[in-house]
């Protein structure tokens, strides 16, 4: 399988290295299934066609297998690798560990500033309900950042996304309208329930918008039995 993978732009800071900007670029591209499970990838190819040397392509491959994205196997093709249902699960259970946590201290250190860029991120949803996947992914993304931020823990949120590669994937692929519904209606429960002064319920219903995602994996797995590697589960 072949698929061409969308072209890099130079980001305007000079800090951002050819690895950074492969690598992002790929990411995203197997995040959103644009690279789907089983593609074929090549470092000659990818280099050419980024206008890159192999270098900042091989260094990049290098990420992605170690986020489990892909296979790198001596004299065979390199393969974008199917979406491990074993990581879903592991990944939930770390996200809604560091999440519920960080929500807790949030709520101690600026519940101010948590609601007001929580009220702010919700009203972004809303405007991109209606737009292309990935500019809700990034929406929904960032309103679990800030619980991060506010929190003064910074750093939880590069751990809980190096966790949840593959979860991403399943997020992206169940990312219908319906679900765009489902998340505006749930992160703004959230936000209630931390004006109302009910920080439990907060977190319940943060503990619960998390581990709901795992609702959709029969319904994905119907649709893309080829995505999925059935492989050992955890409840």
């Amino acid at each position: 399988m072949r698929v061409e993978v969308p072209a890099i732009e130079l980001p305007k800071s000079s800090g951002v290295t050819a690895t950074d900007r492969v690598f992002d670029a790929l990411y995203d591209a197997v995040i959103s299934v644009k690279l789907p499970p089983g593609t074929k990838v090549s470092e000659y190819e990818l280099a050419k066609q980024l206008d890159v040397s192999r270098q900042p392509v091989r260094d990049a491959f290098f990420r992605l297998s170690s986020l489990g994205f892909l296979a790198i196997r001596p004299q065979r093709p390199t393969l974008i690798t199917q979406i491990s249902l074993r990581a879903i699960h592991d990944a939930v259970f770390t996200r809604t560990a560091l999440e519920a946590e960080c929500l807790r201290v949030a709520l101690v250190v600026d519940k101010p500033r948590l609601i007001k860029d929580m009220q702010e991120s919700i009203a972004a949803h809303k405007r991109a309900a209606s737009g292309d996947a990935a500019g809700f992914h990034a929406i929904d993304e960032a309103f679990h950042e800030l619980i991060c931020k506010v929190s003064g823990h910074d750093h939880v949120w590069p751990l809980i996304r190096q966790q949840k590669a593959h979860l991403d994937r399943l997020r992206y692929l169940s990312l219908s309208e319906e679900r765009r519904k489902y998340v505006i209606a749930d992160h703004t429960k959230i936000l209630d329930a931390i004006v109302d002064g009910t920080a439990a319920k907060a977190e319940q219903l943060l503990r619960g918008h998390i581990t709901a995602v795992k609702d959709t994996l029969p319904a994905m797995m119907d649709l893309y039995p080829e995505y999925f590697e059935i492989t050992s589960t955890r409840d």
